[in-house]
């Protein structure tokens, strides 16, 4: 890609060497280095009468400092994030996708967009050249390499490397359909037995719950509630900001029971620390379904559950139990969170193949052949 638009160069004061000394006069002196080490140029002291952050000040700092490769362009948004504590606390997972997306040879961010002048990245013109890159890549890859894209960017207005987001409200262009991909019983049962407890508790808490992982990891103690029969988990949903009544089944009234009173959440690591991102929930379990699935596999054993399975997929396991259990559309969606609308729309979809459904209207038509025939 061929960039036209000339930008200024951005100052990163970061690096500055200071050096006080006293001299023979007893005077104490301080000199600023433009960095530390040998040949390093001194660029201010204390004698001058330039002050210390001022315009002239940079100004001597960028005449004496080494030019960087990245300097004035996208690049040098992209490194700065890399190094943030934005970047770092998302999980190893979630972090090498985002490396995928950014260095990929042929089509990564970095090799797109890396050398573009930061004005360029400002300019309203980028919207355009942006979806036609996200076009010519295609499908949820695509999506997947925009969404990193725009965090970069909201990361870098966020820091005053860049003065305009012209990505914002971009809709995602594939829709993934896995309304027919839910776990049964017994593929439940058998990672609940086989992964880590702690790992288990995750996918077990999400069937009994049907909450998203955004709302599942902060879960805690304090959200259970007493109800004149059992008790109930109230919670307000991140997503859609509704109030959820989630009944406490006996499986997780089980899991509730064996949480620690002054653990600060229901679903802890390994070391017992809470999960600082909801990300890392469906990480432990997709890695656990793989390591799992490999190790049947080398025994020359079964597949316990499908390798494509999903923590996310238990979301339509929990909306169906509730609906097999007799519960109405409008009590659905006050467990889940969900608008009525949206409630009706979910289970339609996430029904329509369940095979306890085929069963039951099979049932149903016995019964009403075995009346007509009398």
């Amino acid at each position: 890609m061929k960039w036209r638009i000339s930008s200024m160069p951005r100052v990163n004061l970061k690096g500055i060497h200071k050096v006080r000394k006293t001299l023979a006069s007893g005077k104490v002196m301080e000199y600023h280095r433009a960095w530390r080490g040998k040949g390093a140029p001194t660029f201010w002291n204390s004698d001058g009468k330039i002050k210390i952050g001022s315009a002239e000040y940079i100004a001597a700092f960028a005449a004496s400092a080494p030019a960087s490769p990245a300097q004035g362009k996208f690049r040098s948004v992209i490194t700065e994030f890399m190094d943030s504590q934005d970047f770092m606390k998302f999980s190893a997972r979630y972090q090498k996708d985002i490396r995928t997306s950014l260095f990929h040879p042929t089509n990564g961010i970095d090799q797109e967009f890396g050398d573009g002048p930061l004005a360029a990245i400002n300019d309203p013109r980028i919207r355009r050249v942006v979806l036609k890159w996200r076009d010519r890549i295609g499908g949820k890859v695509g999506d997947d390499r925009l969404r990193h894209l725009q965090r970069i960017i909201k990361f870098g207005l966020d820091r005053s490397l860049l003065t305009e987001n012209r990505l914002k409200d971009i809709k995602s262009v594939y829709k993934a359909d896995r309304a027919d991909i839910f776990w049964s019983p017994e593929e439940i049962d058998a990672f609940e037995a086989m992964a880590p407890k702690h790992i288990g508790r995750i996918l077990v808490a999400l069937c009994e719950t049907g909450l998203r992982p955004g709302d599942l990891y902060r879960l805690s103690l304090f959200n259970v509630e007493k109800t004149p029969k059992g008790q109930r988990i109230v919670v307000r949903t991140n997503k859609r900001k509704r109030p959820a009544s989630i009944p406490v089944t006996r499986r997780m009234a089980k899991l509730i029971a064996e949480t620690p009173t002054g653990q600060a959440t229901i679903l802890v690591g390994k070391k017992g620390q809470p999960y600082k991102n909801p990300n890392y929930l469906g990480d432990a379990v997709s890695t656990a379904r793989d390591d799992i699935i490999k190790g049947a596999r080398d025994k020359g054993l079964p597949d316990p559950f499908r390798p494509d399975l999903r923590l996310y997929d238990a979301r339509g396991t929990a909306a169906t139990r509730l609906l097999r259990a007799g519960g109405e559309i409008g009590e659905i969606a006050t467990a889940m969170g969900w608008s009525i609308k949206h409630a009706t729309e979910i289970i339609e979809a996430y029904v329509r193949l369940h095979p306890d459904m085929a069963d039951g209207l099979g049932a149903k038509i016995e019964r009403y052949d075995a009346r007509t025939k009398l």
